[in-house]
């Protein structure tokens, strides 16, 4: 299922111009300013449409050529930390026979068509800098492996504004690698439609190349997972009447400002500046994913009191990552004269469980941070 890294790793004296940004950051004219004024940034091989697959080629068949890449073989250590929060993983590859199979789990849906898409630029641009981001229970020996080789320097040491990523050349194959055969599991965290895609090239062409997908396995222990903060805009509706509609079903409590996350089974409201409790009722017990506060949400306010149906393509329901400070979020829903829903996260727990069991998140219920970064590692396909 998992074996090492075969490909490229960025030069170190070149990555600061290489090493793209997180995509999720950038809107369209920062990408496109981004591109034009940077001819090194692997923003090119992560090509948004058909028209550009070419140029990213062009640029995967330069890069490998003129130094800015380099070929190396075997296990490496990643490292993405952010002011609160570090988490440290290996780089490897895994096989496409495990996704298939079940042992590498999903917790979202896949979209058929986006996964073609993917692949197709994938196949055109001939490589991949972007790992699918995995989670494994943890295993103490790993951790005593991973810990070894990061008490060294780093190859690379990349910090832009407070979000720094490092990455370590690991000597220890084979102890890693019988340590890693034992995972009985892994879990995707980021990066299913990239798994989808690889699934779906393996299909096209079954070369070795193909079979398996550039990945970085992370403990569970170290990752960390915020909510999505829903805003809710009913155009026939002000924010009174909604909040009005939800007391009938639900005690709501003034609170001040909150800050922090919910507890268990309560969620935040807030509309017109004002903030609110509102208790859940206890879930269906159909099942891990309705015992998730996303799913009772869902479930019992929005669904029938908001009549929102499909959360995953009502255009009156927006999402906010949970990276957004909450002033920011309610102050922004209220100018569209909407309501927050602020709920707590999952935990990585929650979603292992969902992912057991066959079964799938709620749109928009994780977002996991930091963001793992592209090009520091570059696979040919």
């Amino acid at each position: 299922m998992i074996r090492p890294f075969h490909g490229y790793v960025v030069d170190p004296a070149a990555a600061e111009r290489v090493v793209a940004p997180v995509t999720e950051d950038l809107d369209q004219a920062e990408r496109a300013a981004l591109l034009s004024s940077n001819p090194d940034t692997s923003l090119f091989l992560m090509p948004d449409q058909p028209a550009d697959h070419q140029q990213g080629r062009a640029y995967f068949e330069r890069v490998t050529r003129d130094g800015n890449f380099v070929a190396e073989d075997g296990w490496w250590i990643y490292r993405i930390s952010d002011e609160s929060h570090s988490q440290t993983g290996i780089i490897a590859e895994v096989s496409v026979d495990a996704y298939q199979s079940g042992r590498i789990l999903r917790h979202e849906h896949t979209v058929g068509e986006v996964a073609h898409h993917v692949a197709d630029a994938l196949e055109t641009v001939g490589a991949s800098t972007h790992p699918v981001s995995l989670v494994y229970r943890h295993n103490p020996l790993i951790d005593e492996i991973v810990a070894e080789v990061v008490a060294t320097q780093p190859r690379i040491h990349l910090d832009r504004h407070g979000r720094v990523q490092e990455a370590w050349k690991a000597e220890l194959s084979e102890t890693l690698a019988a340590a890693l055969d034992v995972i009985p599991q892994l879990y995707i965290a980021d990066g299913h439609h990239r798994s989808a895609a690889a699934a779906v090239l393996a299909e096209r062409d079954g070369s070795d190349a193909r079979s398996h997908f550039l990945a970085v396995l992370f403990p569970d222990v170290d990752m960390r997972i915020l909510s999505y903060h829903r805003c809710l805009h009913l155009p026939d509706h002000s924010p009174a009447e909604i909040l009005q509609a939800i007391r009938r079903h639900f005690w709501l409590t003034a609170i001040p400002e909150p800050n922090g996350v919910p507890e268990p089974g309560e969620v935040w409201v807030c509309g017109e500046g004002s903030w609110y409790t509102l208790t859940l009722e206890h879930g269906t017990d159909e099942g891990p994913t309705s015992a998730l506060d996303a799913s009772r949400l869902q479930h019992q306010v929005l669904g029938p009191i908001c009549d929102v149906a499909d959360p995953r393509a009502d255009p009156r329901l927006n999402y906010v990552p949970g990276s957004v400070p909450l002033a920011k979020v309610a102050t922004a829903c209220d100018e569209q004269a909407g309501l927050s829903f602020v709920t707590r996260p999952p935990t990585v727990d929650d979603v292992m469980a969902v992912s057991d069991a066959g079964g799938v998140v709620p749109p928009k219920s994780t977002w996991f941070t930091p963001k793992v970064g592209a090009g520091i590692f570059l696979r040919a396909l």
